[in-house]
This record gives structure tokens, sequence and C-alpha cells, in this order.
């Protein structure tokens, strides 16, 4: 298992994770669990990301490309005493630059190679932007942003081409798995102008601006998992808060969604604001241990519609690690926490209460018990 720290990155003072099968970062918002993913993914993918900014810009200094990266004016989060280390190997920022630069003159000595080119990142980065790559039904191209972060430039163009390897309907084999997507047909018209996604329900032709909210986060998010080609070869997933939009049901359903890409070798990743992903890791925690008897009850529990008896073999061995980005009260620094047990009876209260999961709920309770 791949083990990434980040000391001193923006509001980052050190956060340490230890990925497993599927990794689940929690924490408020501002917490820093976007910029560790993207730094996380700019370590594993340097030749790639280093390639794709040369297409486009000449490198003069290295703020530059930090900026390229993270978005307009963030290379301000690599402070001096900022350290990465990656299985044991520890980067400093100086080492981290040079590692990138040497990269870069790699690109411009050798011209961008058909080799290269075909060899696939180890992530797959899917951003809480996403919906923002779609513009009234039509995919955006690099052209469309302006200071935008290298992930969502990149989401979209995973977008743009998946449409063009697709016919007129979409995820049609798909969306059966999601009760608010089972009556929908999502067509991609292109005989007029851009290329748009509409929507087909029950004969009625529905235009991309008047889906529901969840429909036009989740659709963009399906369009991407759906090239199965690429999900074949690479070695991580990141989902940044899956559950905009969408109905606990829905997020559950998804949940479904998450099992079959760990089935198939994937390593998945998800950041969330949502209680509903923890419950799902608690109960395939305390299911662990009750063989066979396990997996009829989780079917149970979610109300999965599995044909196939063996889906859940080899599930229960696969390692479940959930993470709290905890900012401390007085600094707002933030520390991480590793709270996969999920354990309500700990004596540590960001376990007991999942990273603050369940405190609302909690608070909610023990303010009405004293009325």
């Amino acid at each position: 298992m791949d083990n990434f720290v980040v000391e001193n990155l923006g509001p980052i003072a050190k956060a340490d994770v230890t990925f497993g099968d599927l990794t689940i970062l929690t924490g408020p918002q501002a917490s820093g669990k976007t910029l560790f993913l993207e730094t996380f993914a700019l370590k594993l993918d340097i030749e790639h990301i280093a390639y794709d900014f040369l297409k486009s810009n000449s490198i003069d200094n290295f703020d530059d490309f930090l900026d390229y990266y993270y978005g307009d004016n963030m290379h301000n989060i690599f402070q001096v005493n900022t350290v990465l280390t990656f299985n044991n190997d520890k980067i400093s920022k100086k080492q981290f630059f040079e590692e990138i630069r040497n990269e870069i003159d790699t690109c411009i000595q050798e011209p961008l190679s058909s080799k290269v080119e075909n060899v696939f990142p180890n992530i797959l980065y899917i951003p809480a932007q996403r919906s923002s790559a779609v513009s009234e039904g039509r995919i955006k191209t690099s052209d469309d942003f302006i200071n935008s972060p290298y992930v969502l430039v990149k989401f979209s163009q995973h977008l743009r081409y998946y449409i063009k390897g697709t016919q007129t309907e979409i995820l049609s084999d798909k969306i059966k798995d999601f009760d608010f997507l089972k009556a929908a047909k999502i067509n991609m018209r292109r005989n007029a102008g851009s290329p748009r996604l509409e929507m087909t329900v029950n004969s009625q032709t529905i235009p991309y601006m008047a889906w529901s909210t969840g429909q036009r986060e989740f659709a963009p998010l399906l369009m991407v998992l759906d090239d199965f080609n690429l999900i074949s070869v690479i070695d991580y997933i990141i989902i940044e808060e899956p559950e905009l939009g969408l109905h606990p049901r829905a997020i559950i359903e998804f949940m479904f969604t998450v099992l079959k890409l760990m089935k198939n070798g994937v390593k998945v990743i998800i950041s969330t604001h949502s209680s509903t992903p923890l419950d799902f890791v608690w109960t395939m925690n305390r299911l662990k241990h009750k063989g066979e008897k396990s997996f009829a009850a989780l079917a149970e529990m979610f109300d999965f519609k599995i044909k196939d008896k063996n889906f859940f073999d080899g599930l229960f061995e696969k390692e479940i690690k959930v993470y709290y980005f905890a900012p401390d009260p007085k600094t707002r620094k933030v520390h991480s926490k590793d709270i996969s047990s999920l354990d309500v009876e700990s004596e540590d209260e960001d376990v007991s209460n999942w990273g603050g999961m369940s405190l609302s709920a909690d608070r909610a309770g023990s303010i009405v018990s004293k009325f």
C-alpha cells in the first residue's frame, strides 16, 4: 500500500495517509483534502502533467508551473519548509521542483512521442467541480477554462474523448443501477453545432439545463468511469464529493459502483462531506467476520440487486481506510487522523463521531433529551 505524507502545504501542517483499496478522506471545508489529493496525483503523474503543460506553455519559473497545475496564484501553498514523503522517500520543496524541472527538461529535449502519449497516467481524477466542465450541455474545451486547476481541465478532456467515441445514446447500461436515472435515456445531440447532452424521459426531451442538480453532477462522473479501457490500466481513481446533488439513497447506489471498481483491482479514493459512505464502511467493518451471512446482510442492508452470487467474493478482504483532516481549533492548521475503525465506543471523539459526521445527530439527540 502506498503511503503519502504532506507537511506544511497550504493549511496542512501534516497529513499522513496510507492508501487502502478504498480510502475515504473526510473533514470540514478548506481543510486541505483537495490540495493533498492534487499533490499526490502530481507526484505520481509528473511525467504526464509535464507533457501536458508544455503542449501550451513555456516554462519561465516554477511558480508558472504550480499556477498551471493548482490554479491561478496558488503557487504560494508551497512554503520553504514544505516536505513531501512518498513511501519513505522524503522530498523537500527544492528537490520536488528539481524533479519537476527534470521532467520538463526531458520534454523540451525530446519531442512528444507516440509512446508517451499512449501511456496512461496512474490516476484518474474526478474533481468536485466536474459539473462546470459542461456548459448548457456542451463539453467545454481547454480554451473555456481560465486559471482553472489542471484536474478540472483534464477531466473535461476525458469527457470530450468519451463523447467522440460513443454513439448518440450514452450510458445505456450504466444508468440502470441508479433509481433516479432508470426512466431516462441520456443522449448526445449532434445535428446542430457542438454536440450537446440531453435527456429523454417518457418520450419527452429534457435539455441539460432542466436536469436536476444530481443528474447534472452525476452524469459527467459516470461518463468518465464508463471508459473501461482507461480504468483497466490505472492504479487509482480519485472521486471528490460524489454526494453532490444526490439523495442519500443515490449515494448508496454509487457505493455499489465503488465496489465494482474495487473488484476490478482499482484503488478508489473518495473525499466526502457526507456520512453515507462512512455508514457503508462501518457496515462493512461490522460484517467482515460473519462469514457467508455477511454477503447476504450487506446486500439486504443496501438493497443491492445482485444476480452474481460470487460478487462479494474477496471484497471483505479489501483494505478500507478512513482519515479525518482535523483543523486545530486555535491555529486552524490541519493534521490527519486515522479513524478507520469508526468505533462508536472509542474514547477518541474524532473516531467515535466519525470526524464530526455523526456529531449533528448526537448533538440534536443530546439537546432534545434535556427537555
